[in-house]
């Protein structure tokens, strides 16, 4: 592969991490709102019952001659919470053209419903058409709550369809950053290799003559050093009358007869054809 291409395929990965991020901080903000209107929904279908429940307990006690005006008020807030929204019941308007519909219709016949009530006061329930007029409200209460049930389901289905999106932007994010952090461990290492090798002697795997003068050049050296060289005598007439491979053992045995006689902690390096040997003063 060309380095052309691996920069392209890099690039196109850096591009793809930083779409995939994006597109994640645009799901969790998402869920976010996914969530909150699931609980308020949550409270819209809570309060819809509560409404039916509420009602049969007016028809029964206004049957029986006692007044619940307060009750009624109460009812009516719930209607109109449900419909329109009220921070107070932390009620939700739910954006459903249906349930928005049947909650009109439900309002509209509460309406009907306390008239009737009126009349319970004043000629008794058994001349009035209370039973009946409650059991149609009881069954329009039932059909809204229904709604917000089956408007509360469409929200959950859209909560786990976008969880699985995530799911799914997560897992192809961190397999594209673990790329790229396996890539950079890689190279890291091939770094440390290749610095490694630029600092080495082949002929004695002593430091090279790179390492003697980068340490030899420093700018703010120990105050006490000592630097010994040694040079190797014969060596030309081994390598002339020997082969050189002769010469590069006689050099590879001194190197290690050198640095196996140095205290570890002290630098020994080859710079050209001398052993160059560094220390503290006093050594």
């Amino acid at each position: 592969m060309s380095d052309t291409t691996k920069r392209k395929k890099t690039n196109m990965i850096h591009i793809g991490i930083g779409i995939l991020t994006v597109l994640l901080v645009v799901f969790i903000v998402i869920l976010m709102q996914l969530v909150s209107n699931i609980q308020g929904t949550a409270r819209v279908v809570n309060y819809a019952g509560l409404i039916r429940g509420e009602t049969q307990r007016i028809i029964k006690l206004e049957n029986s001659g006692q007044r619940e005006d307060e009750l009624i008020k109460e009812v009516q807030s719930f209607i109109e919470g449900l419909r329109h929204g009220n921070d107070q019941l932390k009620l939700v308007r739910l954006k459903d053209d249906d349930f928005q519909d049947k909650m009109k219709e439900l309002d509209e016949y509460f309406i009907s419903l306390h008239k009737e009530i009126y009349r319970v006061r004043t000629v008794g329930y058994e001349h009035t058409d209370i039973i009946s007029k409650s059991e149609r409200f009881f069954k329009i209460c039932d059909e809204a709550t229904g709604l917000a049930e089956v408007y509360a389901q469409r929200k959950a289905t859209s909560l786990a369809t976008l969880e699985k999106f995530i799911t799914a932007d997560i897992v192809v994010l961190m397999l594209l950053i673990g790329y790229e952090f396996i890539k950079a461990v890689r190279f890291a290492a091939m770094n440390r290799i290749l610095r490694h090798k630029a600092y080495l002697d082949n002929a004695t795997g002593l430091p090279n003559k790179n390492k003697c003068e980068e340490i030899l050049g420093e700018l703010n050296p120990p105050e006490d050093i000592i630097v010994c060289s040694f040079d190797l005598n014969n060596l030309r007439r081994i390598n002339d009358s020997m082969g050189h491979d002769a010469g590069d053992a006689y050099i590879y045995r001194f190197a290690v007869c050198l640095r196996s006689s140095i205290p570890s902690e002290h630098f020994v390096g080859r710079l050209g054809g001398r052993r160059i040997y560094r220390s503290a003063a006093g050594a």
